[in-house]
């Protein structure tokens, strides 16, 4: 690579592939690194070893996230959810996987943190503290969610935030995520979009994980506050080839094939790891 930071992207991008098929194809096209995602019952061990196997670094594991609004109200499913967390979580020590990124919250209405959240946070925190493995906290929707869990459980050395370029501008309406948080930086999620459609109206439509330079934003920006975060560890993207509902923005990745998109997209990382020089 023509820089000194290593590439890393996930795993299975919407061409249907297997998450093995995936991580062969992601070796052939020269990245570094990849993660993937995680289920109850979900292979860790055999894809680390196939990652692994590939010369690869198994980066991170993305934890699920469908209940993970649960986690902040009253009852048993946010319990239960917590125990799925910390599940995932001891996938990710046994197989050593560095690092989990955590969705903090799911739902676009959300925006109040609750005591019972941060305490069940506080459970899977410490239970990470028990282990070599980091939790990232992603910026999502609702940031409020993630700046309660840096406020009140940031001092833990097991808890970081993973920064997604892309849902800075289509859900956090472009607030500077780094300058919020910091030296806490510890995974990226990189990748691009058209913004908000509607300036008052936050959706999923507009979070399309496109490569960088597709999308309107600011490349140049985003290195600056890397470099100024002291980022030093692998630049890892988060792309999809499959378009929004109504929208066409990805007909030209979906026609690549899986082989010919993870070639474009490395070739756009290597642009940014030059720019991080």
């Amino acid at each position: 690579m023509s820089a000194e930071f290593k590439l890393g992207i996930n795993i299975c991008q919407g061409f249907g592939e297997s998450v093995e098929a995936g991580i062969d194809a992601t070796a052939r096209a020269g990245f570094d690194a990849c993660f993937t995602g995680w289920n109850e019952g979900a292979d860790v061990r055999g894809w680390a070893e196939r990652i692994r196997g590939n010369g690869m670094i198994y980066q991170s594991v993305h934890s699920p996230f469908g209940k993970c609004d649960k986690l902040w109200d009253e009852g048993e499913a946010g319990d239960a959810f917590a125990d799925v967390l910390i599940h995932c979580l001891h996938d990710c020590a046994e197989n050593d996987v560095p690092i989990m990124v955590v969705h903090p919250i799911i739902g676009m209405d959300r925006h109040t943190p609750t005591p019972i959240g941060i305490e069940r946070f506080g459970r899977i925190v410490a239970e990470a503290e028990k282990t070599p493995v980091k939790l990232a906290f992603e910026n999502v929707e609702g940031i409020e969610y993630l700046e309660a869990i840096i406020k009140e459980l940031g001092s833990s050395p097991a808890v970081g935030y993973c920064w997604d370029t892309g849902h800075e501008m289509c859900y956090n309406f472009s607030r500077d995520v780094p300058a919020l948080f910091g030296d806490k930086l510890i995974c990226t999620h990189l990748n691009d979009n058209f913004g908000m459609t509607d300036p008052s109206v936050v959706t999923w439509h507009d979070d399309s994980h496109m490569m960088p330079f597709d999308g309107i934003a600011d490349w140049d920006g985003i290195v600056g506050r890397l470099k100024r975060a002291g980022y030093h560890d692998i630049l890892t993207f988060e792309l999809t080839c499959r378009s929004k509902p109504g929208k066409n923005t990805h007909a030209a990745y979906e026609a690549l094939g899986l082989d010919g998109f993870l070639r474009l997209a490395r070739e756009k990382g290597e642009k940014i790891a030059e720019m991080m020089k």
